[in-house]
């Protein structure tokens, strides 16, 4: 008589669906082929180093929040505060999407997600120079002209940054796309690179402000012009830095069927979006860095 069931040493078949889906996602870490550097390999470090910049920025809100200035201060204090709260959130999410990109399986959507992080990354920073320069003012040190370093620091960090923002999104097409990529696309992106750069010199300089009102107090550019400035860049660190982020969850959730060869109009759509969000950051940065009292030139 047979047995009813097969020995227990004979392999037990599996479901016959397992086969397919195990073959049909091959994971892509970008290694070998055309892919010549991996976002996936780097994004642990860049995760911890947005946490290390992020706590920092943690660490110093704490500090002007329990260590009294001035009283002539509280204005320069209150606005380096408006801009290290943004950034601190920025730069914590940055770190998060960093730590999620390490985990990828997927070589376009890393590239994807490390492109938006970066953008975000690279304009918050400038941002905390801002808010620093502030508290120069509010704990008046300011004589020996920190504030005006701080002014053209933030001025050359700020084009270094964009330059570094263009070169990621032309690269970022190009791993991407790989020979599809059109050379019209680059020459288009250095240009917004050019552009961007001289909007940051003018954003920089700056108009001067105009002439206060004669019952004004001696602090009227700082309370009513500068009071202005800091607002819209708070406001933007925020919002667009809010932005990059949803684009980058958003990409991390897309299937990974789709990314075997995406659009290049999607491609170049997103390497232009985090350029110009980013440069936005970096325009309203550059316009909130503060003058040093009584010094000559535009507001």
């Amino acid at each position: 008589m047979a047995p009813l069931s097969p020995p227990l040493s004979a392999p037990l078949s599996a479901p016959p669906f397992a086969a397919s889906a195990l073959a049909a996602f091959e994971p892509d870490v970008c290694e070998g082929g055309a892919n010549d550097w991996s976002p996936i390999a780097s994004s642990g470090a860049m995760s911890a180093f947005s946490g290390i910049v992020a706590g920092f920025v943690f660490a110093g809100l704490v500090t002007v929040i329990g260590v009294k200035n001035p009283p002539a201060g509280d204005g320069h204090a209150s606005r380096g505060l408006r801009l290290l709260l943004p950034c601190f959130f920025g730069l914590a999410v940055v770190s998060y999407l960093y730590a999620v990109t390490a985990g990828e399986l997927v070589c376009a959507r890393a590239h994807t997600e490390a492109l938006l992080a970066g953008a975000a990354l690279g304009a918050d920073a400038i941002v905390v120079v801002v808010a620093l320069a502030w508290l120069l003012l509010a704990y008046q040190r300011d004589r020996h002209r920190e504030v005006r370093f701080f002014r053209e620091l933030v001025h050359f960090a700020a084009q270094f940054s964009a330059f570094m923002l263009t070169g990621s999104s032309v690269a970022f097409a190009d791993l991407v796309l790989g020979p599809r990529a059109s050379p019209w696309f680059e020459a288009a992106a250095w240009a917004s690179g050019g552009a961007l750069m001289v909007a940051i010199l003018l954003g920089w300089r700056g108009p001067p402000p105009s002439p206060p009102p004669p019952w004004a107090p001696d602090h009227w550019r700082y309370e009513i012009h500068y009071d202005r400035r800091v607002s819209v860049c708070a406001w933007t660190v925020l919002s667009l830095s809010g932005l990059l982020a949803l684009g980058s969850g958003i990409a991390s959730s897309v299937p990974y069927d789709a990314w075997g060869r995406p659009a290049p109009w999607v491609v170049y759509a997103l390497a232009e979006a985090a350029l110009l969000a980013a440069g936005t950051i970096l325009v309203t940065a550059v316009r909130a860095v503060p003058r040093p009292r009584g010094g000559p030139g535009p507001g």
